[in-house]
This record gives structure tokens, C-alpha cells and sequence, in this order.
């Protein structure tokens, strides 16, 4: 099972969601990093191996700031 993940950009980082999961949280410095934080998140939530966490389908989210 996998799990959708939604990130904005904060200031130099990105901050990381689970829509699935409500109280899970993270942020990366660099986007390719999202996949791995939000793994390690998800898996602290579960009290599971992160191995067994599954593929992380991540969105970015539109920030509108119309550049």
C-alpha cells in the first residue's frame, strides 16, 4: 500500500503532509529528498519498517504566487 504525500515550498524547505494520516508531518530540504522524509514519517506513525511503508506518490502543491 502507498501513500500519497502533498508538499509546499516554506521558505528553503519543503513542507511535507499525509492527507491518510493526519498527525503525520515532515519537511526536506530538496524535493528529491520528499520520498525518503515522508517514508521515515510514515513509518514513525505506523511503528513500521520503513521498507514496508510502500511507494510515496508526491504532489506539489501550487503556491498561486503567480511568477
Amino acid at each position: 500500500m502507498g501513500h500519497g504525500v502533498e508538499v509546499v515550498r516554506s521558505g528553503e524547505w519543503w513542507a511535507i503532509t499525509v492527507p491518510s494520516l493526519r498527525s503525520v508531518f515532515s519537511q526536506a530540504r530538496h524535493l528529491d529528498e520528499v520520498p525518503a522524509a515522508a517514508r521515515e514519517a510514515i513509518a514513525m506513525m505506523l511503528d513500521v519498517d520503513p521498507a514496508d511503508v510502500g511507494p510515496i506518490d508526491v504532489h506539489v502543491q501550487d503556491q498561486g504566487g503567480g511568477f
